[in-house]
């Protein structure tokens, strides 16, 4: 598919942090054999098996995460310590930072990343977006579109994909990520999550079939990864070396492990620091209450 001429800059960034086509085994298989179908009301002993089979791909699929993570590593390093590290902008029409839907980490763990966050920018200049940021952080699930300026949860497209989301989570139960080290990227620091089973990748896959048309953008291609970017470049690096070897001294960091109980569909707004999410709708897991909560509204 020929991709249009506003996506250039998008798929260049992503391409630059891991997420270029491929399959990820737990990540929605492409065998409609092995696929979870979950309107089918096939018998439950088959559910278990495929689920079954989905943690096994998932277990064998944990080397290559870290090798990516590895692998990003070494651009990020020679891309800082060359200057050529890309450098972010706030959103504009058209451009990155789109409607999103995304999972939060819970409260302490958001200031624990804060706090990691604050001792990265102490390394990189604080001029840098803090994105690790409470009211930043966050783990793409997929993105929706490009970055509409003025987009309202009232928008049609809002309210579809809020729609989506709420079918998705029916059936899917919380999402567990263990939080394990940071890396560089050719655009910033990274936290790598690693998921704990096949639930990740089942609500992605879920997510995607309940979006239908409106999946498009992603259409092509699979987030090969999950991780959270802590810090954003947007300018030059104030230690280059400095980074290269604070990221190096934490590629092993535990940083605990984290369910994750309600997923959100955000548009990303610039507060004048950052990027900050912006809630249209909040829906539950099975395992909670479900419901979508607009913003102003509690979580039902």
């Amino acid at each position: 598919m020929a991709v249009p001429l506003f996506l250039g800059a998008f798929f260049q960034v992503m391409s630059t942090i891991g997420v270029i086509p491929c399959v990820m085994p737990g990540r929605g298989l492409r065998d409609p054999a092995r696929r979870l179908d979950l309107r089918s009301g096939a018998a439950t002993l088959r559910r278990v098996k495929i689920a079954e089979a989905r943690n096994e791909d998932l277990a064998a699929a944990m080397p290559g995460f870290r090798r990516t993570f590895d692998r990003l590593f070494d651009r990020g390093r020679s891309a800082v310590l060359s200057g050529s590290h890309y450098r972010d902008s706030p959103p504009v029409e058209g451009g990155r930072w789109g409607l999103s839907v995304v999972l939060r980490p819970d409260q302490d763990t958001a200031a624990g990343l804060a706090a990691l966050t604050g001792q990265a920018l102490a390394v990189a200049g604080q001029e840098h977006w803090p994105t690790g940021h409470p009211d930043s952080v966050h783990f793409t699930v997929r993105a929706i579109e490009v970055h509409r300026v003025g987009l309202t949860a009232s928008d049609p497209l809002s309210r579809r994909c809020g729609e989506a989301l709420e079918r998705a989570a029916k059936t899917c139960g919380p999402i567990s990520l263990r939080l394990g080290g940071l890396t560089l990227t050719p655009s910033g620091v990274m936290l790598c999550a690693y998921p704990i089973d096949s639930a990740a990748g089942e609500f992605a896959a879920r997510l995607g079939e309940e979006l239908g048309a409106d999946a498009w953008f992603e259409q092509d291609f699979d987030r090969t990864i999950w991780y959270a970017t802590l810090v954003h470049f947007t300018g030059p690096i104030a230690d280059p070396a400095g980074v290269v070897d604070w990221v190096a001294a934490r590629r092993d960091l535990p940083a605990g492990t984290i369910m994750v109980n309600t997923v959100a569909l955000v548009r990303f707004r610039y507060d004048g620091r950052q990027p900050v999410c912006q809630t249209f709708a909040m829906v539950r897991f099975e395992a909670g209450a479900v419901g979508a909560s607009r913003v102003g509204q509690p979580v039902v």
